[in-house]
């Protein structure tokens, strides 16, 4: 009876070099040795794997195994499922795991290829993982770069409201909407108080009528006029600040204009995956964007426990002896991007859900906090997500 013989190649992930061990079914190390992203390292891997395949002169199958570290996987992972090779994806926190089940505390990188080449060997074959479907890898792309501008916008205006405060306090007293279009547009021109004090306020009316379309009467325009002349300012940092804010400005703007441009981009592979997501309560087009592509393959997932593990929902359980704790705090091990979202959602949900309000407030009255019971509402969220797609079937959402 022949028998395929099997070859197990781990791979440890690093920035700049690749470690990576060749090992039999035996566990026999039959090679080790380094390579970078570059094309002709790639070709240096398939040639030594040829060369230990006619070595071997027997039909042999290649399974390749590495770390989910980051970005910095995903241009060798990419290459080797593009070649129509078997790769497997483990999560830090497994790799991390099975080292500690060796007697030496030993940590290298060769170590580490060595360890995945084993756990290739006694574990299942390498399965598909979120990265073969390449919509929703693009679309989780799309949406975690549109949070770190919403962030890097926040930032903007927290430092842009600070610089108000500075040299033009009591700004919001006078002018409620601070990134209105008129606020933008004064405070872009004459930054601070003292150089709108300097100009006829003719002047400064005319500009302010035609930006907001005559929405803003004369009063209101003088009396701002008047607030800019009789404030205390700092003079001295003026001219400094005038052109932080100016800056800021102009980068809130630029954040406002790609967040804009992704959520279009978004909305497009969206509709191109015509998911059912949308119809539970709760999840719209960004939300539902960010949970289905932060998921992936729902058949990755045997049942909806696991996936809620997977979101880091799943409370901590703790048992020593007799005693056990099953109440403990939420994992928080799985994708924080996929749990914001998921509050976010169930906070919606509870108002506008029967099943998932009453669920939530019978947390409420056995004496939960709002928060820990909009955890557990979230992980109940999250399990209706897991059945609507798993049997691609439409949400009935109950009105309050």
């Amino acid at each position: 009876m022949n028998h395929n013989i099997l070859l197990y190649i781990g791979i440890d992930v690093s920035k700049d070099k690749h470690d990576i061990c060749i090992k039999n079914n035996n566990g026999n190390v039959l090679k080790r040795f380094q390579i970078q992203n570059k094309k002709e390292d790639l070709t240096k891997l398939y040639a030594t794997l040829d060369k230990l395949e006619s070595n071997i002169k027997e039909k042999t199958d290649l399974f390749f195994g590495m770390e989910a570290t980051g970005v910095y996987c995903f241009p060798l992972y990419s290459a080797l499922k593009r070649d129509g090779y078997p790769v497997k994806l483990y999560n830090p926190i497994q790799t991390n795991g099975y080292r500690k089940m060796e007697i030496r505390k030993t940590k290298t990188d060769p170590i580490d290829s060595a360890i995945i080449a084993d756990m290739l060997r006694y574990h299942e074959p390498p399965a598909a993982t979120a990265i073969d479907n390449l919509a929703l890898f693009q679309l989780r792309e799309l949406c975690r770069v549109r949070q770190r501008n919403i962030e890097k916008c926040t930032k903007c205006k927290i430092q842009f409201v600070r610089d108000l405060d500075m040299v033009w306090p009591g700004y919001k007293s006078v002018m409620k909407s601070v990134y209105g279009k008129t606020s933008i547009a004064l405070l872009r021109e004459y930054s601070v108080p003292s150089n709108v004090a300097a100009k006829p306020f003719d002047d400064i009316y005319e500009m302010i009528r035609k930006v907001s379309r005559s929405q803003i009467s004369r009063e209101k325009a003088e009396e701002m006029y008047n607030h800019a002349g009789n404030t205390l300012t700092v003079p001295e940092i003026d001219s400094v600040i005038s052109i932080e804010i100016k800056t800021l400005i102009s980068e809130i703007e630029m954040y406002q204009g790609q967040i804009k441009a992704i959520e279009k981009m978004m909305m497009q592979q969206m509709d191109q995956i015509d998911s059912k997501i949308m119809t539970i309560p709760g999840i719209g087009n960004v939300l539902g964007a960010t949970i289905l592509s932060e998921i992936g393959d729902i058949n990755n997932f045997s049942s909806a426990k696991k996936v809620v593990a997977f979101a880091g929902l799943d409370p901590i359980i703790y048992q020593s002896g007799n005693f056990m704790n099953k109440t403990g705090p939420i994992s928080k091990r799985g994708s924080p991007q996929l749990r914001r979202a998921l509050f976010l959602a169930a906070n919606v949900a509870r108002l506008n859900d029967e099943n998932i309000g009453a669920f939530y407030n019978d947390k409420i009255t056995r004496g939960k906090h709002h928060f820990s019971a909009l955890n557990a509402t979230a992980a109940k969220l999250l399990r209706i997500v897991y059945w609507v797609l798993k049997n691609d079937r439409e949400y009935k959402v109950q009105l309050t």
